[in-house]
C-alpha cells in the first residue's frame, strides 16, 4: 500500500486546491519554518478521523477553515483527501486504490466520504485498524514525536509495538465485544427487572382491561341511544324549520309591500326637499351679504370712535411731555445748586479726616509697644498656669491613685477570700464525682479504684462487644443469605425432574394452573435429619411428585410437557389414591431401627398415600442387616441409612450418594437448621447488643463526669492562679503607696510657691490691661470717626457724580418728550383723515344694506 497523493481545499492556509504527490522514495516533509509541514502532517491527521481541535492547534473544529486575509475572503467549508493505491492485500477489499475524504462546515457539521461514497468515521477506522495508518499510528512521525516515543514509558512504546505487529484491532474487537457483553448483562439484568414488574402487574392489568371492554360496550351502547335521540331531535327541528320559513317568506312579502310604499313617499319627499333647499341657498346669501354689509360698517364705525379715542390720547400725551419739559427745567437748576454745595463740603471734610489719622498713628504706636509687654507677661502667666494646672493634676493623680490602690486592696483581699471559698468547693466536688465514676465503674462497689485504668478496661471490654457483634452480624447475614438461597431453590423445585420444575412454574400460564397446584410431595413432607437417605431411598422417583387439588387438569399439564418437550411430571392427585392397606406386620423386624412411615410427618391429606408409599418400608443401618432381614420377611422393604433400598420384589438399590446432593428433603432440614441457627444468632446478637449498650451507657457516664472532673480541677488550677495574682497585686499596691506619699508632699510646697507668683503676675497684668483699654478705647473712637468722615467724603463724592449725571438726564429728556410732541401732533391729522373717509364708506354700505335686505323679504 502507497501513499499516492493529498488534495487539500479551504484547509488552514491552503485556500486553494492543492494536490500534493507522494512518489516512490518520499518519507519526510522538511522546510523553513512557517511554510506549511505542520499544516501538511494535521491535514493528514484530520481526514483520519482526529477529533481534538486543541491537537490541530485550534480552539475548535472550525478553526481549521481558510480565515479569509487582506486580499481573499474566508471559503465556507475545508476538504482534504487522501489517496491510497495497491491496497487489496494490506486492507483485504477489492479496490485497488481508496479515497478517503473528509469536509467540514462553519456550522461544524463533518462528512466522511470512502471513494466518494457517504460514510461512517466508524468505517474508515475499521478499514485502516492494524495497517499503521491511523491519526496516533506509528507511520506518521511528526518533529519531536521520536524523542517522545525514545523517552515514553514501557507502556506507551508497547502501544507502538502491537500496533506494528497487528494486534490492535484484535484487542479492540476484544474490548468492544467484552462492553457489550457487559451492555447484555445489563439489559438481561434490566428485562429480568421489567418482567417481574410486568408479572407483577399482569393481575392489576387485565383487571383494567376487563373494565375497558365493559366501558366500550356500554359506550357504544350509549352512542346508539344517543343517535335515536338525536334523530327524533332532527325530525322535530326539521318540522320547526319548514314553519319557521313560511312564517319568513309570509313576513318578507309584506315588508316588500312596505317598503315600497316607504320608496315612493321618499322620492316625493325628495323633490320637495331640493325645491325647498334652493330657495334655502337664495335667502342664506342675502343673508350673508347683509352680514357682510353690518360687518363693514361696524368695523368702520369701530375706526372712527378708535380715532377719536387715539386723538384724546395724544392730546392727552402732549400735554403731560409739557408738563414733563417743565418740571425737567426746574430740577436742572436744582441740582447746579447742589452740585455746587457738595462741593465745598468735601473740601471742609478732607481737612478734619487729616487732622485725625495723624492722631490716630501716635496712639496705635504706643498701644502695639503696651500690648508687647503684655503679651511677654501673658506668656509667662501661661507658664504659671501650666506648671499650676500640671502640679494640680499630678497631685490628684497621685491622690487618686492613693485611693484606688486602696480600694483595690481591700477588693483583692475580698476576692482571696471568695476564691479560697471556690476552691474548697470545687475540691470537694471532684472527690464526689471521683467516687461517683469509681461506683458506675465498679457496679456498686464502694472500695477506691484506678479511675482511669478501669475506664481504659472498660472501653477494651466495650471495643471486644464490638468485634463479637462484628463477627455475629457477619455470621447471621451468612445464614440468611444461605437460608434465602434454599428457600429459592425449593420455592423453584431445583433438584426435581423438569418436567415437575416446570409443573410447579405454571407451564407457561401460572394464572391458570396456581390454584390447582398444591406444591411438590417433598416440600410439604417433615423428615427426621438421620433418616432422610433412607426415606429418600424408599420414595424413590415419587419424590418428584407435584401434589394437584384438582384431578382435572392433570391431563391437560401432561399435554402441556408433551407439547413443550418440557421432559416428565409425576403428578399426585389425592382423590385417585386407593383405600388404605392393612400393615404386613405390626411388629418392628429383629434389628431394625424404626419404620419409614414413623419417621417422617404430613399433612393430613396426604397421611394415607404416605403410609401406602412407606407402610412396608423398614430402616436398618447398614445393608447387611437389611440382606439379612429380607430373607427372613420376604413382604417387606428395607432402607438404609447410607441410602441403600431393597425393594419388596427383592432388588437392591444403591451406589454413590452424589445424587442426592440436590435432594429436596436434606434442603429442607438445611432449611430448618439455618433457621434455628438464625434465630440462635439472633438472640445472641440481642444479647451482645444489650451488653454492649449497657456498657456504653456506663462508659458515657463516666467519660461525663471524668469531663467534669477534669473541668473541675482545671477551675481549681485557674482559681489558685488567680489567686496568687491577686496576693502580688496587693503587695504590689501596698509598695505603690509608700512610693506616692513622698512625692505627693513635694507637689503639695511646688503648688504653694507657683500659686503666689501667679498672684503677683496677675496683678501686673491687670494694671496693663487696664492701660491698653483706656487707649484702645480712644483708637476705636478715632477710627470711628475717620470712618464716618471717610463715609461721609465718599457718599458726597458718589452724590456728585449722579447729580451731574441727573442733570444731563434732565436735558436729554426735554429733547425726547419736545420730539414726541412733534410726532403726536402728526398722528392727529392723520387720524382726523381717516375717519372723514370711514364716514364716506358707512353711507354707501348702508344703502347697500336696505336694498340687501329687501331682496330677502321678497325671497
Amino acid at each position: 500500500m502507497h501513499l499516492q497523493s493529498l488534495e487539500l481545499f479551504g484547509f488552514k492556509s491552503f485556500a486553494d486546491k492543492t494536490i500534493l504527490n507522494f512518489h516512490e522514495g518520499i518519507t519526510a516533509i522538511v522546510g523553513p519554518n512557517g511554510c506549511g509541514k505542520s499544516n501538511v502532517l494535521d491535514a493528514v491527521r484530520w481526514v483520519l478521523g482526529e477529533q481534538s481541535a486543541k491537537s490541530l492547534r485550534g480552539e475548535e473544529m472550525a478553526d481549521v477553515i481558510f480565515n479569509g486575509s487582506e486580499t481573499r475572503k474566508p471559503v465556507g467549508f475545508a476538504e482534504v483527501s487522501l489517496n491510497l493505491t495497491n491496497c487489496e492485500k494490506d486492507l483485504g477489499i477489492d479496490w485497488h486504490e481508496v479515497r478517503v475524504t473528509r469536509r467540514i462546515h462553519r456550522d461544524g457539521n463533518s462528512e466522511y466520504f470512502l471513494n466518494k461514497i457517504p460514510c461512517r468515521l466508524r468505517d474508515i477506522q475499521d478499514l485502516f485498524a492494524d495497517t499503521g495508518i491511523a491519526r496516533t499510528a506509528y507511520s506518521m512521525m511528526e518533529q519531536g514525536k521520536i524523542d517522545l516515543i525514545l523517552s515514553s514509558r514501557p507502556e506507551d512504546r508497547r502501544a507502538v509495538f502491537e500496533e506494528a505487529a497487528g494486534i490492535t484491532k484484535y484487542k479492540t474487537q476484544k474490548r468492544e465485544a467484552l462492553r457489550k457483553l457487559e451492555a447484555t448483562e445489563a439489559n438481561l439484568l434490566r428485562i429480568g427487572d421489567v418482567i417481574k414488574e410486568v408479572k407483577r402487574q399482569i393481575g392489576s392489568l387485565q383487571r383494567q382491561a376487563g373494565k375497558a371492554r365493559r366501558y366500550q360496550a356500554l359506550h357504544s351502547d350509549l352512542r346508539v341511544v344517543e343517535t335515536h335521540h338525536a334523530r327524533k331531535q332532527l325530525d322535530s327541528l326539521e318540522r320547526e324549520l319548514t314553519a319557521c320559513r313560511q312564517e319568513i317568506d309570509r313576513i318578507a312579502q309584506s315588508d316588500h309591500a312596505a317598503r315600497k310604499k316607504i320608496d315612493e313617499s321618499e322620492k316625493a319627499l325628495a323633490e320637495e326637499r331640493r325645491a325647498l333647499d334652493k330657495i334655502d341657498i337664495e335667502i342664506a346669501d342675502s343673508r350673508a351679504e347683509v352680514q357682510r354689509l353690518k360687518s363693514e360698517i361696524g368695523a368702520h364705525r369701530s375706526r372712527i370712535e378708535f380715532n377719536r379715542q387715539r386723538a384724546d390720547d395724544l392730546a392727552e400725551l402732549i400735554q403731560r411731555a409739557r408738563r414733563e419739559i417743565a418740571d425737567a427745567e426746574k430740577k436742572r437748576k436744582q441740582h447746579a445748586a447742589e452740585i455746587e454745595q457738595t462741593n465745598n463740603s468735601i473740601a471742609e471734610i478732607e481737612r478734619h479726616l487729616s487732622e485725625k489719622e495723624a492722631e490716630l498713628v501716635q496712639l496705635t504706636s504706643l498701644t502695639g509697644e503696651i500690648q508687647k509687654n503684655r503679651t511677654e507677661r501673658g506668656t509667662r502667666l501661661q507658664e504659671l498656669q501650666l506648671a499650676l494646672s500640671k502640679s494640680g493634676s499630678r497631685i490628684l493623680a497621685i491622690e487618686q491613685e492613693r485611693s484606688g490602690t486602696k480600694t483595690r486592696r481591700e477588693l483583692t483581699h475580698a476576692q482571696i477570700e471568695h476564691l479560697a471559698r471556690e476552691i474548697q468547693t470545687l475540691t470537694e466536688a471532684r472527690v464526689k464525682l471521683v467516687r461517683q465514676i469509681a461506683i458506675s465503674l465498679q457496679g456498686g462497689q464502694r472500695e477506691a479504684i484506678d479511675v482511669e485504668a478501669t475506664l481504659r478496661e472498660k472501653q477494651e471490654l466495650l471495643s471486644d462487644e464490638e468485634r463479637n457483634l462484628t463477627v455475629l452480624d457477619r455470621t447471621l447475614a451468612e445464614k440468611r443469605s444461605r437460608l434465602d438461597v434454599l428457600r429459592q431453590l425449593n420455592e423453584q423445585g431445583e433438584g426435581l425432574a423438569h418436567g415437575s420444575q416446570a409443573v410447579l412454574k405454571g407451564i407457561g400460564n401460572p394464572e391458570k394452573f396456581r390454584e390447582s397446584i398444591a406444591g411438590s410431595l417433598v416440600a410439604q413432607l417433615d423428615v427426621d435429619p438421620t433418616f432422610i437417605p433412607a426415606i429418600e431411598a424408599a420414595l424413590g422417583r415419587n419424590l418428584h411428585a407435584i401434589v394437584l387439588k384438582d384431578a382435572n387438569v392433570a391431563s391437560e399439564i401432561i399435554a402441556r410437557l408433551r407439547k413443550r418437550k418440557l421432559g416428565q411430571a409425576a403428578l399426585l392427585i389425592p382423590q385417585l389414591a386407593g383405600p388404605e392397606q392393612q400393615s404386613v406386620r405390626k411388629v418392628l423386624p429383629s434389628g431394625a431401627l424404626a419404620w419409614a412411615n414413623d419417621k417422617l410427618t404430613s399433612p393430613r391429606s396426604l397421611e394415607p398415600l404416605v403410609r401406602q408409599l412407606l407402610g412396608s418400608v423398614v430402616i436398618f443401618s447398614d445393608l447387611q442387616e437389611a440382606l439379612e432381614c429380607k430373607k427372613s420377611e420376604p413382604a417387606l422393604a428395607m432402607a438404609t441409612l447410607a441410602g441403600e433400598f431393597v425393594s419388596a420384589e427383592g432388588i437392591v438399590f444403591g451406589g454413590s450418594s452424589e445424587v442426592r446432593a440436590a435432594s429436596l428433603l436434606e434442603r429442607k432440614a438445611q432449611i430448618a437448621n439455618l433457621a434455628k441457627e438464625e434465630a440462635a444468632l439472633a438472640e445472641e446478637r440481642s444479647s451482645v447488643c444489650a451488653k454492649r449498650d449497657e456498657g456504653k451507657t456506663a462508659l458515657e457516664i463516666a467519660a461525663r463526669l471524668q469531663r467534669q472532673i477534669s473541668e473541675a480541677e482545671r477551675k481549681i488550677d485557674n482559681l489558685q492562679s488567680e489567686k496568687t495574682a491577686l496576693e502580688r497585686q496587693v503587695a504590689a499596691a501596698d509598695e505603690r503607696s509608700a512610693q506616692l506619699e513622698p512625692e505627693l508632699q513635694a507637689m503639695r510646697r511646688q503648688l504653694a510657691k507657683e500659686q503666689t507668683e501667679l498672684v503677683a503676675f496677675e496683678a501686673a497684668q491687670k494694671q496693663t490691661a487696664l492701660r491698653e483699654g483706656e487707649l484702645i478705647e480712644r483708637i476705636n473712637e478715632l477710627r470711628l470717626a475717620i470712618a464716618t468722615e471717610r463715609q461721609r467724603h465718599e457718599n458726597l463724592i458718589a452724590q456728585h457724580e449722579p447729580m451731574r449725571a441727573r442733570e444731563t438726564e434732565m436735558v436729554e429728556l426735554i429733547a425726547v418728550r419736545e420730539a414726541d410732541i412733534t410726532m403726536y401732533e402728526e398722528k392727529l391729522t392723520a387720524h382726523a383723515e381717516e375717519s372723514r373717509e370711514s364716514e364716506g364708506l358707512i353711507k354707501n354700505q348702508t344703502a347697500q344694506r336696505e336694498e340687501a335686505e329687501a331682496n330677502a323679504a321678497k325671497i
